[in-house]
This record gives C-alpha cells, sequence and structure tokens, in this order.
C-alpha cells in the first residue's frame, strides 16, 4: 500500500519480461549449436518455437500501445514515460524480428551455405536479443515504477482484463504455460491466485508446450542424450 492506495500487480508483465528475455537468448543459442545434419531435424521446432515466440512479442507490444500505454500516458503524461522513445524500440524490435525470419528461412533452404547462413541466423537472433533487452530494461526503469505510482490496482486490473479478452485462443494456449514455466514458485502461486483461470489453461496446455520447448533444449541435455 503507498498512501492507503493498494498498487496494481505487476506479476503478468513481469512474467513476459522475464520469458521473453530468456527464451532470445535460448533461440540465439539454440541456432548457433546446430549442425549440418540438423538442418530437416531440429530447425524446424525451433522455427515452429520462433513463430510462437514472434506472436507473444508481437501481441505484446500491441497490448502496450493500444491499452496500457495509452492509459500510462494520461496520467503521468508521454515524456514521463518516455512514450516516443519505447514506441521508436517497438519499431526497431519489429524490424530486428523480421530480419531473423529471413534468416531462418534462408538457413532452412538445403541449397544454402549452411555455416554462412547459421551465422547469420544467430547473428539476428542475438541482435533482436539485445535490442529487447534495452527494451524491456527501459520499460522496467520508467514505464512500470509508474503504473505502480501513478495508476489505481482496480483501473490496471481492468486493462488487464481487456488485454486477456483481446488475446487469441490460440496465442493464449502457448502463453499461459510459457509465461508459468519462466515464473519462480512465489510469481507461479500469485499468479494463479490473481487469475484462476490461467489453472485450467495451463493444465490442458502444458504438454503441447513442452513438445514446443524440447527444441530450444541442447542435446546434450535431452533425455537419452550422452
Amino acid at each position: 500500500m503507498s498512501g492507503g492506495r493498494a498498487k496494481p500487480d505487476l506479476t503478468f508483465v513481469t512474467l513476459i519480461h522475464q520469458s521473453l528475455r530468456t527464451d532470445a537468448a535460448r533461440l540465439a543459442a539454440a541456432v548457433a549449436a546446430l549442425g549440418p545434419s540438423d538442418r530437416p531435424t531440429r530447425l524446424p521446432g525451433i522455427q515452429a518455437f520462433f513463430g510462437h515466440y514472434r506472436e507473444q512479442l508481437a501481441m505484446h507490444h500491441s497490448h502496450e500501445d493500444e491499452l496500457f500505454f495509452p492509459a500510462l500516458a494520461a496520467r503521468v503524461g508521454a515524456g514521463r514515460m518516455h512514450l516516443s522513445e519505447l514506441a521508436g524500440q517497438h519499431e526497431a524490435l519489429d524490424a530486428a524480428i523480421q530480419a531473423v525470419c529471413e534468416a531462418l528461412a534462408s538457413l532452412a533452404d538445403p541449397a544454402g551455405d549452411f555455416a554462412a547462413d547459421r551465422a547469420q541466423a544467430a547473428g539476428a537472433l542475438s541482435t533482436m536479443a539485445d535490442l529487447l533487452a534495452a527494451h524491456l530494461t527501459l520499460e522496467e526503469q520508467t514505464a512500470l515504477p509508474l503504473f505502480e505510482s501513478g495508476m489505481a490496482a482496480a483501473d490496471y486490473k481492468q486493462l488487464e482484463a481487456r488485454a486477456r479478452k483481446a488475446t487469441p485462443r490460440a496465442r493464449a494456449q502457448f502463453l499461459v504455460p510459457w509465461a508459468i514455466a519462466h515464473a519462480t514458485p512465489d510469481q507461479r502461486k500469485a499468479l494463479l491466485r490473481s487469475a484462476p483461470p490461467l489453472r485450467l489453461a495451463y493444465r490442458l496446455n502444458l504438454r503441447r508446450y513442452r513438445r514446443l520447448d524440447q527444441a530450444l533444449v541442447p542435446v546434450t541435455e535431452q533425455p537419452g542424450a550422452g
């Protein structure tokens, strides 16, 4: 409590940031570790996972641009929350994601130079990860503290409800287990307590998520390796 007013619960957005950061690095590492024989086997799984990751990042940005950031700017002012800089970073990330898509497509082409295409794809993912880290850090240093100090908990909860309603079911099927997979035990308890329907969504979609996530697990850590 601050001045008798409850602060917004930022557990979910914090988890999204954790998930985005962690898996940007995992994607880059997974691609860098590929060998020529992995092109028809492991690479399709990495591409599938990246497709879901890309959708989550795009949805996160659209919810910020259309819901969360305008509501915060109306309360604290666009300049105070560095809105123009945050919007510019969204545009830079859009370009970086497109570069990753093109690089992965080239890497999947059996007629291409595998080593060169792998280096290009890993580099594109590393660039995306660096841009993303800078963007998330700016949000965490500017926007998130202002949500806590400048917005009532009930108003923030309404924004989260609108974001959930705007989330297509197919994307939620990945989103829920993905976010919970990156949570600490305390974060997981807080999230499931704040939105009980997430527990069912987690249980229903966990197996499919784990199959997708397996593509990013290093070969040496997979069952039967070694």
